[in-house]
């Protein structure tokens, strides 16, 4: 009997078996593929978030353009008209690359000739995979000057 006892002891003193350290090796394993997974999937909306944020910056600036610009000048357009496209640019080891390129266009349409026109301004962009994203700021534009 003392021996058994003894036996035991000692089993139970030595550590892990094999399989148990297997076993605890592949949960590991397959928590950290899982955290790796989630960080792609955010850095993947990270990106889409900061292109659909300069989209909608492009998009401001262009609207506070056609806003400031006089009545004369920002005539009704039948359709959307295209811009110059705007192009989003990273520092890459001190050499500047062009990320993303941004398609911009604006409508311009009356309301009530001489006194209001609906100003449509739409931002376009193609993601990594392929979709392509839009964002389109409306506004209406009085005629101040009179004319």
């Amino acid at each position: 009997m003392m021996g058994t006892k003894t036996e035991r002891l000692n089993r139970t003193a030595g550590g892990f078996t094999l399989i148990e350290v297997m076993i605890t090796i592949g949960i590991l394993t397959f928590g950290l593929l899982a955290l790796a997974t989630m960080q792609i999937h955010a850095m993947h909306g990270s990106d889409r978030g900061r292109h659909a944020t300069h989209a909608a910056a492009i998009a401001e600036n262009k609207m506070e353009q056609l806003q400031q610009d006089s009545w004369a000048s920002i005539g009704v357009t039948g359709g959307f008209v295209a811009d110059p496209v705007e192009q989003s640019s990273v520092k890459l080891d001190g050499a500047t690359v062009v990320e993303r390129n941004y398609n911009v266009s604006y409508q311009i349409t009356d309301l009530q000739p001489t006194f209001t026109r609906a100003v449509d301004v739409q931002v376009s962009w193609a993601e990594e995979n392929g979709e392509v994203r839009s964002v389109t700021l409306s506004s209406i534009r009085y005629n101040r000057e009179g004319t």
